[in-house]
């Protein structure tokens, strides 16, 4: 894990996670930093999908919006089809409608773990997603 001043991100049997804790929040600088560092992690066929835990309960600045927006489509550039997100119930639907990029089969989770599984392997179904359009 590589930790950052304001996040956590990893890659874990081809799947890129990324946490933000308690108190994170992003300023333009951040979310150019967290841009770069998603990049190199994401390089092409390097990750299948993204898991994005989200543990903060700060809202969303303007600089996250714009970096979480970015980096799913440089994941998608780069071959990503699958994001889940993890986080409180309002927190995961905002991410969703932010990271709607074409291409992307996005999904809720109410944990980390089967989050992961899901990522790994789409097809396992798990009693932890949350399904919404």
């Amino acid at each position: 894990m590589e930790p950052s001043e304001r996040w956590l991100l990893r890659v874990e049997d081809g799947v890129l996670v990324v946490e933000f804790p308690q108190g994170t929040g992003l300023s333009p600088a951040d979310g150019e930093a967290l841009l770069d560092r998603w990049r190199e992690a994401a390089a092409p066929d390097a990750v299948d999908a993204i898991v994005i835990v989200v543990r903060t309960s700060r809202p969303c600045s303007d600089a996250g919006r714009r970096a979480l927006r970015e980096s799913a489509q440089i994941a998608v550039a780069r071959g990503v089809d699958r994001f889940a997100v993890v986080g409180q119930r309002s927190k995961r639907r905002y991410l969703k409608r932010t990271i709607d990029v074409e291409g992307v089969d996005t999904e809720s989770f109410n944990d980390d773990e089967a989050a992961l599984r899901w990522a790994q392997c789409p097809s396992a179904t798990t009693s932890s997603a949350e399904t919404s359009s």
